[in-house]
């Protein structure tokens, strides 16, 4: 619940959804995977095409993700970043708030599994290629 944007009845619902203890998966990304927030991919040889999120999960408790990131980008510089890149790039809010939903997910899957506490305001610092 110390997510920006989750409340108190969000948090209860994704617990009673998910379950308490999220090691089951290695990475955020496979966690994201099972929520439905990746990429359906149609590869063909060399030619790869991404398409519409995956259907993985209940569609509501994605529903649920992304309300919570329209909120959580007025909250977190992080997030809200994540939002400005994605939209100079795609120009769809669509994709955009998905894509945020998708970093929230990777963060709360993190959080849980390392048991710490989420913090504001933390950007990601780009590595300098030398």
């Amino acid at each position: 619940m110390g997510c920006p944007g989750i409340g108190w009845l969000t948090a209860i619902r994704l617990v009673l959804e998910w379950g308490e203890d999220l090691n089951r998966f290695n990475t955020g990304k496979q966690f994201s995977g099972y929520l439905g927030l990746t990429a359906s991919e149609y590869s063909i040889g060399k030619t790869i095409r991404r398409g519409h999120i995956t259907a993985q999960s209940r569609h509501f408790v994605r529903a649920w993700l992304i309300q919570c990131a329209w909120v959580a980008i007025r909250k977190d510089p992080v997030l809200l970043n994540k939002f400005n890149n994605v939209w100079k790039n795609t120009g769809s809010k669509k994709k955009v708030i998905v894509a945020v939903a998708r970093k929230m997910s990777v963060r709360l899957w993190h959080l849980n599994v390392n048991d710490e506490d989420y913090e504001l305001g933390l950007i990601e610092e780009q590595p300098v290629a030398a």
